[in-house]
């Protein structure tokens, strides 16, 4: 773990990488994650951002993070130890594998993937990150439709959501042919 201006930078805990293993697969370099914790532009970042899309800025508790190649950026301390499911931090586990699904698009398709995942925000501004629920899913199915045409931003709420449902013990059925894609995607 080092400081850089306040914030702290660390590898993964090897809880996380044993959270996210059945998620990911051996396709996710675990070693290469850097984790940025307190880091505070990303979320001047998305304010910014949302000032050029024409969108509304977020509230004053809404953060953001980012990831640029194999490195996460939090505004926040992310858990030292795997919370419960029922745990109020537990929403901190979602997101950091919706940024870590952006580090599998890296460690998959180079630089290319930052350039779709911020095409598919201007376009589509807060819709971006639509893959229309367990329903959509189900009909980009019957379409033969693969992980890989989502956007990545669909593609990081599509892990996501997968992640917090199997964490809640719900039904991830519609969502398990997309993570068995992504898992033997190399």
């Amino acid at each position: 773990m080092s400081m850089e201006s306040g914030s702290i930078v660390r590898r993964l805990f090897s809880w996380e990488v044993d959270e996210f293993r059945p998620v990911f697969g051996k396709d996710l370099i675990y070693d290469r994650v850097r984790i940025h914790e307190n880091n505070p532009w990303p979320d001047r970042i998305d304010r910014l951002g949302r000032k050029l899309k024409g969108m509304p800025p977020p509230s004053e508790h809404t953060h953001n993070a980012i990831t640029l190649g194999n490195h996460c950026y939090f505004p926040v301390s992310l858990p030292n130890e795997l919370p419960s499911s029922a745990d109020p931090i537990n929403y901190k586990l979602d997101w950091l594998v919706h940024e870590l699904t952006h580090v599998w698009q890296y460690q998959q398709i180079g630089w290319s993937y930052m350039w779709k995942a911020l095409i598919a925000q201007f376009r589509e501004k807060a819709n971006a990150y639509d893959f229309g629920g367990e329903e959509g899913l189900i009909k980009s199915r019957q379409k033969s439709i693969a992980f890989k045409e989502f956007n990545p931003e669909q593609q990081g709420n599509i892990v996501q959501s997968y992640y917090s449902r199997k964490r809640l013990n719900k039904d991830v059925s519609a969502w398990q042919p997309f993570i068995d894609e992504l898992k033997n995607s190399g």
